[in-house]
């Protein structure tokens, strides 16, 4: 079955983006490299300096180590504070944990108003998550009128920037009719470009287009081979699809569907934080 599209929400909101991107040209710092290399007690000492003196990596890589309580005592107000500061030089991940602790009150007051701001000013500054969660905003209509045209346009720049569940979400779009012209056969293809990408939730999607002939012709093994790799990767409701659909299986039908599996799992790209 599709997730329930609540359930879907929580799922995707966005946590602290924790990766480790130094300026495009720029050697790493030694704070940075000790950030990379899991010294944060280093990574502390090295990156305090340039961060007081104005170095927007170093802010943002400090802000992260408050935020984790990695090398030092977590403190969400500081992780804040160095965010912010940041933020304020236009680094884009740093403006993109702003927008996120505005919207969570973590080391802050929440203030809708002010993470849509910081999530448009990253994902102007090519942030695939704030793009993904300035959709999920507007489809929900959060402290805003909803706005299904609105969160089709994040969606499509949030899953060209490389966040696969976003493409789950457009889908969802194309599949109901939300904003855009119903098109289910739309909904299948960008599931199973999504899945092939690595969103969990666009392969169980997937499954159960092949399984019902919704948008793409009835395969009920290729359905099973994608409930699997949904599976495989965490989700439980995929387990539970993949499962029910087995017992409509012979012997050969269940050989065949694993046969396609593995075929799968050769040709999936892994998303970005698999890696």
């Amino acid at each position: 079955m599709f997730m329930p599209l609540q359930r879907v929400l929580q799922l995707l909101v966005v946590s602290l983006s924790l990766g480790a991107t130094a300026h495009v040209g720029a050697a790493p710092s030694a704070g940075v490299r000790a950030f990379k290399a899991g010294d944060y007690g280093l990574a502390l000492t090295e990156l305090t300096q340039p961060a007081e003196a104005g170095d927007a990596e170093a802010q943002y890589y400090l802000g992260v180590l408050y935020a984790q309580g990695w090398g030092v005592i977590a403190d969400q107000a500081i992780a804040f504070r160095w965010f912010r500061k940041s933020a304020a030089q236009g680094f884009g991940k740093a403006e993109h944990n702003l927008a996120v602790m505005y919207q969570t009150g973590e080391g802050v007051a929440p203030d809708g108003e002010a993470a849509r701001h910081w999530f448009k000013q990253a994902a102007a500054h090519g942030s695939a998550k704030s793009a993904q969660q300035l959709g999920l905003l507007y489809f929900r209509g959060e402290g805003m009128q909803r706005d299904f045209v609105q969160a089709e346009q994040w969606w499509n720049q949030a899953f060209a920037g490389g966040e696969p569940d976003a493409g789950y979400n457009l889908g969802i779009l194309y599949q109901r009719g939300l904003g855009v012209t119903r098109d289910v056969a739309r909904a299948a293809a960008v599931w199973e470009k999504a899945a092939r990408h690595g969103s969990l939730l666009a392969g169980n999607a997937l499954g159960r287009a092949l399984q019902r002939g919704d948008g793409v012709a009835s395969d009920l093994h290729q359905a099973w081979a994608w409930y699997r790799v949904a599976a495989e990767g965490g989700l439980a409701v995929a387990a539970q699809n993949a499962e029910v659909l087995a017992q409509q299986f012979s012997a050969a039908d269940l050989a065949e569907a694993r046969a396609r599996l593995a075929q799968l799992s050769t040709t999936r790209q892994p998303r970005a934080d698999d890696r």
